[in-house]
């Protein structure tokens, strides 16, 4: 569907080479042993199909209530198709993004902009985000685009204070609300002006992905709010209350869901050094960047679309994360034996790690280095 012709200027690199990284070589043969004795080829199971299935149906008939559900009942419909929304993009999207749901490169292509169409975000500018920016260097500063152009919520200790992010870990839930609405509106927008963004640089986007950013908008906007006005039985104000109210859970649920996975208590934040080298190994920085909320559990799995086991999915991305359940149990034991700082903690004691994390980097500079 047409590739950005995006440089980076700057060599970053590990001190450590992979070759030379032997707790990524003991996973590397585990992994690949535990797929071998169970016959799988990391891939999507039919499992996952049918929960994709199942998702999708859910989805599509939540937004079929907007046409024919009485007024007391709209408003559950709207929630329910901002948390299915989010919960479809987890489970499904993600993995397309990683082309690890489909053994073909242009069904997952297929697949991934379909479904993260419906959440009105662009699917290319996204994942020229995440895969080619963040998942190489989480949490380093002008090298992760999840860190950067956040003025209102300071996520590392390497940003500038402000005085009013000593209320930070307060006022955060009323800005996460609006987080899936300016993501839409605002943050896409911006990017695709950008032509510098965190560690990709000279980023020029392909006049097809242009002309595919505005119609997507368009659809979506005509989809949800042009369609319910149209043919449903509510007023203009009632359909835009709705829709707001739509992405005030997918925010949210967004946002708890998958911000303790970096930006919690206990992460680190890397610096380069005067050669551009990040300290240790590839593979230990995911270990030290990367938050794990029941891991182990297959519920949790199930619900999370693996996001909860994002060690074993920054580990392994071209793994679907069916998986990461056996993943992190290996990762566990190997993270032990190496002395690695491996966390798995449950969901609400990871969203605590996130507020308190938030309250550490809230404090001006003096107090938080004495902390």
């Amino acid at each position: 569907m047409g590739e950005s012709n995006t440089k980076t200027t700057r060599t970053i690199r590990f001190r450590e080479e992979i070759r030379q990284d032997s707790f990524f070589r003991l996973l590397q043969e585990q992994v690949r042993n535990y797929l071998l004795e169970h016959g799988f080829d990391g891939l999507s199971t039919p499992l996952l199909w049918l929960k994709a299935m199942g998702y999708g149906v859910l989805f599509l008939s939540l937004y079929s209530g907007l046409f024919w559900a009485p007024n007391p009942f709209t408003w559950w419909i709207w929630a329910g198709l901002g948390l299915t929304g989010v919960l479809l993009g987890l489970n499904v999207s993600h993995d397309a993004a990683h082309g690890s749901f489909f053994r073909s490169k242009l069904w997952n292509e297929i697949l991934y902009y379909l479904s993260f169409s419906l959440l009105g975000v662009n699917a290319y500018l996204w994942q020229l985000r995440h895969v080619k920016s963040h998942h190489l260097f989480p949490n380093v500063d002008e090298c992760d685009a999840d860190i950067d152009d956040n003025p209102l919520i300071r996520l590392s200790p390497q940003k500038p204070w402000r005085p009013y992010h000593q209320y930070q870990h307060w006022y955060a839930p009323l800005v996460y609300l609006f987080y899936s609405l300016i993501w839409v509106f605002v943050k896409d927008f911006m990017i695709l002006q950008k032509k510098q963004l965190a560690n990709l640089r000279q980023i020029s986007h392909p006049k097809g992905q242009i002309l595919l950013f505005y119609m997507a908008k368009g659809l979506y906007l005509l989809a949800f709010i042009g369609a319910p006005i149209h043919w449903g039985n509510f007023s203009a104000l009632e359909v835009c209350m709705g829709f707001v109210a739509m992405h005030f859970v997918s925010g949210s649920a967004f946002i708890y869901l998958l911000a303790p996975s970096h930006f919690a208590e206990g992460r680190t934040f890397s610096t380069l050094d005067e050669e551009g080298y990040l300290p240790g190994s590839w593979s230990r920085h995911q270990i030290a960047t990367s938050l794990d909320y029941h891991a182990n559990q297959r519920w949790a799995n199930w619900i999370f679309g693996g996001f909860n086991a994002h060690a074993a999915h920054h580990l392994f991305p071209g793994i679907s994360h069916v998986h990461y359940p056996a993943i992190s149990a290996l990762i566990k034991d190997a993270a032990k034996q190496y002395q690695l700082p491996y966390q798995n903690l449950t969901w609400p004691e990871a969203v605590a790690a996130h507020f308190t994390y938030l309250k550490k980097l809230g404090l001006p500079p003096a107090k938080n280095q004495s902390h």
